[in-house]
């Protein structure tokens, strides 16, 4: 590995990568990217580039991220690779061993989930990973979708940019091909590690790459640009009927009708959920459940997710979430308290909220107090089962044992960001607390009942 990216000859494949950079990222802040390095051509070839591009506009150097699969006997050797070219390069590097689980679905998949897995964890709000596939990965991963009998949607292949965790997941290299990286990585003269499974044919892609492409290529050499046109007009297709499909819960009526037109709505809902294209299979097994009985409940796990049907519309909800406290939890006054499956904020009031006079505060949930609990809310004239006033609150099932409840004493003093009840109310211009309860997924708060019915019911569309 050479101490710095050599001066490539003006005008030449390394310019080219350079140029196209700046286009792709010209609205990503410097701060914000952060290269996926495995350390072969072409992350190679793009984290190099981005120093030269930074470099060239005086901003500080792009920061790596290096992933450590630990399947292979030269991981550690190309862990360290890595970090000696970004120290050579002054660039920020944060490496990260993964357990891959095998899953039956090959050890591609397996290590691609276990990659993902921790790029959401590693990405900050707003941030960017920036990962090197080119032209001919997008024309790959499009014959490879076609071959297991995918639709538009993945036939429009890799995203340019999709939302991965809190930041984003960019491919700011689509438009070049492999050749074109090559010629740059000369340019620039450039090391970098050759993966030795990239030539065993027995994995599906490097038996497209290496047998069956330089046939196709011999009969049609500019395959890899009506491909990519392909997928473009693919994805163009999926952007306008993204545009007819609602964010947020799905309704049940937008699946009625014709199943091709529901099994599209369904699909395109799911994957702006950043959810893999499920099968056919899967797909029409949902429309069966989201067209039973009104009364129904029905859960069908797709990915890290379960569809379920509340209120006429589909919601998305985790499939693992952190439970509730078993045990009371006291509320000492304003301030944060933090709990495993979200955040109270107490804020002091005049005049609104719950009067703090009322005695001892505490946190109880639906799951460890039991018994038919009644509250009056604030102005309602009379009490009703709670479970009554959180199904007219339109509070999905699944959510209504996770909400808090504020006690005092043994009486149902409130459930924060819905209601008051009678007589535990601040009086006018009296001290009070209004409470703030936000989910742990980072759903927005909601001080007040309407807007904490909106909060709740946005949140089904997060995973």
């Amino acid at each position: 590995m050479r101490p710095r990216p050599e001066a490539p000859v003006p005008g030449g494949a390394a310019d080219r990568v350079r140029e196209t950079l700046a286009a792709a990222l010209a609205d990503v802040p410097a701060a914000c990217r952060l290269v996926a390095c495995s350390g072969g051509l072409d992350s190679m070839t793009l984290l190099a580039s981005l120093v030269r591009l930074h470099r060239s506009r005086g901003l500080p150097p792009p920061r790596a991220l290096h992933v450590h699969h630990g399947l292979q006997r030269e991981a550690d050797a190309w862990a360290a690779f890595v970090a000696e070219a970004c120290a050579r390069w002054d660039v920020p590097l944060r490496s990260e061993r993964v357990r891959v689980t095998a899953t039956g679905g090959g050890p591609e998949a397996d290590a691609r989930a276990a990659r993902h897995r921790c790029f959401e964890a590693v990405l900050g709000p707003g941030e960017h990973l920036l990962c090197a596939h080119h032209r001919d990965d997008q024309v790959e991963t499009v014959l490879l979708r076609l071959l297991r009998g995918a639709g538009p949607a993945g036939l429009a292949g890799m995203a340019p940019r999709r939302r991965l965790g809190a930041g984003w997941l960019t491919r700011p290299l689509l438009e070049l091909d492999r050749a074109q990286l090559a010629a740059a990585a000369e340019e620039l003269g450039l090391a970098w590690i050759d993966d030795p499974t990239n030539a065993d044919a027995g994995f599906d892609r490097n038996h497209l790459r290496h047998r069956v492409l330089p046939a196709l290529a011999e009969r049609w050499p500019g395959y890899r640009e009506t491909v990519a046109r392909a997928a473009r007009n693919c994805a163009d297709q999926e952007r306008l009927l993204g545009a007819s499909v609602p964010a947020g819960p799905l309704p049940v009526a937008a699946l009625l009708g014709d199943p091709a037109a529901a099994r599209t709505r369904l699909r395109r809902w799911l994957v702006d959920a950043g959810l893999a294209v499920p099968s056919r299979r899967r797909l029409d097994e949902l429309l069966r459940q989201a067209r039973a009985r009104p009364d129904a409940m029905p859960a069908v796990a797709v990915g890290a997710c379960e569809v379920r049907r509340f209120a006429d519309a589909l919601h998305l909800v985790p499939a693992r979430r952190p439970a509730p406290p078993a045990e009371p939890r006291a509320v000492p006054g304003p301030g944060l308290l933090t709990l495993p499956h979200g955040t109270l904020r107490v804020t002091e009031t005049r005049g609104a909220g719950v009067a703090p006079a009322c005695g001892p505060l505490e946190l109880r949930f639906r799951s460890a107090v039991g018994g038919a609990l009644r509250a009056r809310p604030l102005g309602r004239g009379g009490s009703a089962p709670l479970k009554r006033l959180l199904q007219e609150a339109r509070i999905p099932p699944w959510e209504r044992d996770r909400l808090p409840l504020l006690f005092a004493g043994d009486a149902l003093a409130a459930v924060p960001g819905l209601w008051v009840c009678e007589g535990f109310a601040a009086s006018a211009d009296a001290p009070g607390w209004t409470l703030h309860w936000a989910p742990a997924d980072g759903a927005p708060e909601a001080p007040s009942s309407d807007a904490g019915r909106v909060r709740i019911e946005r949140m089904q569309g997060r995973c």
